[in-house]
Parts: structure tokens; C-alpha cells; sequence
């Protein structure tokens, strides 16, 4: 019963304060768009009234009802699946090459936060190519080459194209997304393995 009592003055406080804000909002409102209104008539207000209701009643919900789905998301719709790779583990697919994430690394300075991190991607051949003569094992190349993979770069591996989500050197891990349309894809690829 305390409990219940306490929750309903928690939330008449909590109403009172978004109240008080409001009030703020409007006069604020008021005075910056006086020469809008003036020219806009009654329906410059009347719109503005009506966003300031509906958000207090998002508000007024969002607060109330802790289960409620978050608002103001976007979601991408451009993946199909999303991928988190940690270092040491392979990438899926590849027939002849085996594409490994090799390391997480922090470039110093970087101009945006998406340069910031980058992903080392090491690729060699599932079985290297052996040169013998008689018989004897003179050389064995697994032509192994590394790629530096940004956020938001795009590479193929068999039929999938994969775009860098995130890169997280903390966690050491990557967050590759599968394209759902592959073929619409029109920015350069960072590599390509069949």
C-alpha cells in the first residue's frame, strides 16, 4: 500500500515538473515566433499546440509504462542478418581463401570517429600452392594478404556482401551486416573472394 502511494506521488511529481516545462517551452515559443504568428494567423499556433500535446502525451507514456517500445528509432533495412566477429575467428564463406579478422586498431588522429578504428582482415589460401621438383617440397606460398576494413566499407565473400557496421576495439570485435540486395550494391568493394 506505502509502496503504491509512493509510486502514484513519484508520478504526480514527475507530471507536475513535465508541466513546468511545458509552460517554459510555450512562452519561449511565444516570443522567438511572434512575427511567424502574427503573419501565420491562428493555424501557427494551433500546430504548435497540437506537436506540444502529442509530445507530452509520448512523455506521459514513456513514463508510465516502463514496457513501452522505444520511439525515434530508424532502423536499417539494408541487412539481412548482422554479424559480430571477434579476433582470431573467420569470416563465413570463402571456397579457395580463408579470411580471418586479425586484429582491431586505433589510428591516431583520425579525422572522423568512423577512421578512428580499423579492422584487419588477413586472407591465404585454404591449401597453398606448392611448387615440388621430384617429388621434394621446394617452396609452399599461401598468398596471404591483409585488408584494412573501415566502418561502412563494403566487401564480398561467395554470394554475400558484407557491410562494416561497427568496429570495437574494447571488445575486439566487428559487426558485419549481410546485404539484403547484394547486386544494388554500387560503391567499390574493399575485396572480393569467390
Amino acid at each position: 500500500m506505502l509502496r503504491t502511494a509512493v509510486q502514484v506521488v513519484g508520478l504526480l511529481v514527475l507530471l507536475a515538473i513535465l508541466a513546468g516545462v511545458l509552460l517554459v517551452l510555450f512562452a519561449v515559443a511565444s516570443l522567438v515566433s511572434v512575427p511567424g504568428q502574427v503573419s501565420g494567423g491562428l493555424s501557427g499556433v494551433s500546430s504548435q499546440a497540437s506537436r506540444a500535446v502529442s509530445s507530452a502525451q509520448q512523455v506521459v507514456q514513456n513514463v508510465t509504462d516502463p514496457n513501452h517500445p522505444p520511439v525515434g528509432l530508424t532502423y536499417d533495412n539494408e541487412f539481412s542478418t548482422l554479424q559480430v566477429l571477434r579476433v582470431g575467428e573467420s569470416l563465413p564463406g570463402g571456397s579457395q581463401y580463408v579470411l580471418t579478422l586479425q586484429a582491431i586498431r586505433r589510428r591516431e588522429p583520425a579525422e572522423t570517429p568512423d577512421t578512428a578504428q580499423f579492422a584487419v582482415v588477413h586472407a591465404e589460401l585454404r591449401q597453398p600452392r606448392e611448387t615440388r621438383v621430384l617429388g621434394q617440397l621446394i617452396r609452399s606460398d599461401p598468398d596471404g594478404h591483409d585488408y584494412v576494413v573501415y566502418k561502412g566499407e563494403d566487401f564480398r565473400i561467395g554470394r554475400s556482401v558484407y557491410r562494416v557496421n561497427w568496429i570495437s576495439q574494447e571488445e575486439t570485435a566487428i559487426g558485419a551486416g549481410v546485404l539484403r540486395h547484394p547486386d544494388a550494391v554500387t560503391s567499390a568493394l574493399k575485396f572480393e573472394y569467390e
